[in-house]
């Protein structure tokens, strides 16, 4: 079961992006010159996190584009009126995946690579709500080699280091408050593959 830090971290992942165009026939045209690209399956906006293995929950997402291409998922910021490419995620990248509902369903993408673990959130390029159609095509091409793709609650991606920190929780009573204090466990990102290699 996903934690509730990584709860927190995906309110503040969807959230923090910002409008960029991508969906008109200008802007795919610009996208392939920029990019050099020959075709573009799909595209949306898009903010992704890349989480090293052992490192904490919790991220600053990247905004941008995600495009689809025959080659695999393309990440692009737009930075002084040009599309930049920041990352590459392809087919034989991904080991597995952990996919809440499947491909089309309204929730994250979790891509788990050698070393590094993405979350993937395309947004409609009209509000901040998962664009569907673009994560079914993003999730059949990162899928091409057939890799296992977790739906449900069965996989967990982060697991306790075997540390623990103090954690100082204030409860309103009346017109003060208690403190609450209690040590809970450091936690990290890892690979649920493992299996799957």
């Amino acid at each position: 079961m996903l934690r509730i830090s990584l709860m927190a971290a995906t309110t503040l992942f969807i959230s923090a992006c910002a409008g960029i165009a991508h969906d008109t026939p200008e802007a795919q045209q610009q996208i392939k010159q920029d990019l050099h690209l020959a075709t573009i399956i799909d595209s949306s906006r898009m903010n992704w996190c890349v989480h090293p293995y052992g490192s904490a929950p919790g991220c600053k997402p990247e905004k941008g584009v995600g495009i689809v291409t025959p080659d695999g998922l393309l990440m692009a910021h737009f930075v002084s009126g040009k599309y930049v490419l920041a990352r590459v995620l392809k087919s034989e990248d991904v080991i597995c995946s952990a996919v809440p509902g499947g491909a089309s369903a309204n929730g994250y993408f979790f891509a788990f690579a050698n070393s590094v673990a993405y979350m993937l959130g395309p947004l409609k390029s009209d509000r901040d709500e998962i664009n569907t159609r673009f994560k079914a095509n993003m999730f059949y091409s990162l899928h091409s080699r057939g890799q296992h793709s977790y739906s449900g609650s069965e996989v967990n991606f982060q697991r306790p280091t075997g540390e623990k920190i103090k954690q100082i929780t204030f409860i309103p009573v009346g017109l003060s408050s208690v403190t609450r204090t209690e040590m809970i466990d450091v936690l990290e990102i890892h690979n649920p593959c493992a299996g799957d290699i």
